[in-house]
């Protein structure tokens, strides 16, 4: 089931998108549930995550580019789509990654490829995507190449996510999150500590682990001999993928 939000000023807006996405949802073989706002503090309170957003720009009391940021802050990984007619904000839409945007008056067709898009990007990346639970109870969708480490928190069962972007205290903890990483490229070379192995810079031997943000992490005797295989292993293959890109 796709959850798919659209927040606009305009009941007619609206409608027309939602009854488009019901009519072409079969076509992609796809189970969706729309959710419609005119009310922005609706959808900021709704506390539902959404796989897709279709806003305005201008919106009643907000710039849709701002509460594109709002919306980035709990959910960094939800898809955003512009309906708009004013193409001068689209430079501004793209600096919060927006998904796409739909040039008003938009057609069926124009939702259709927005949707088909968005379901092979889906696709494409799903495998590569970690879910974690912060302390407000809402779930957060991680990619694994964008996560640094993860680090003990500095209460009981918290833990921090050290990202690219930002930082995020979760629920967890770190012997558990570890063995549901058997699909990515993480090692636990301290007991309070999980790295990427594909985001580290350095390391010394039997001491200490230096991440690309020049953080350091230290790095356990009795687990150093299987950190350097592991990692000597992702490296050797980072390498063959950068020297055979059409492999790839």
């Amino acid at each position: 089931m796709y959850r798919i939000a659209i927040c606009y000023n305009q009941d007619q807006i609206i409608n027309e998108i939602s009854k488009t996405l019901y009519e072409i949802a079969p076509k992609f073989k796809v189970e969706i549930q729309v959710f419609t706002y005119t009310d922005v503090n609706e959808l900021l309170n709704s506390h539902i995550r959404y796989n897709l957003i279709f806003l305005g720009i201008k919106l009643k009391g907000v710039n849709g580019i701002n509460l594109a940021m709002e919306i980035r802050k709990t959910d960094p990984q939800v898809q955003i789509v512009y309906v708009t007619k004013y193409l001068s904000y689209l430079r501004e839409a793209y600096k919060i990654h927006a998904f796409d945007y739909i040039q008003r008056p938009f057609k069926k067709e124009d939702i259709s490829r927005v949707l088909e898009d968005y379901l092979k990007f889906v696709n494409f990346i799903k495998e590569d995507v970690i879910k974690f639970r912060q302390l407000n109870g809402r779930e957060v969708l991680l990619y694994a190449d964008n996560i640094i480490y993860i680090s003990c928190g500095t209460k009981k069962r918290e833990v921090i996510v050290i990202t690219k972007d930002k930082d995020y205290t979760c629920k967890g903890v770190i012997s558990e999150i570890y063995s549901e990483l058997n699909n990515f490229d993480f090692f636990i070379p301290h007991r309070s500590h999980i790295v990427n192995l594909s985001q580290i810079k350095t390391y010394i031997k039997n001491e200490k682990i230096f991440m690309i943000n020049d953080d350091e992490i230290p790095l356990a005797k009795g687990r150093s001999k299987e950190f350097e295989i592991k990692y000597k292993r992702k490296m050797n293959e980072y390498n063959y993928e950068q020297n055979n890109p059409a492999l790839v």
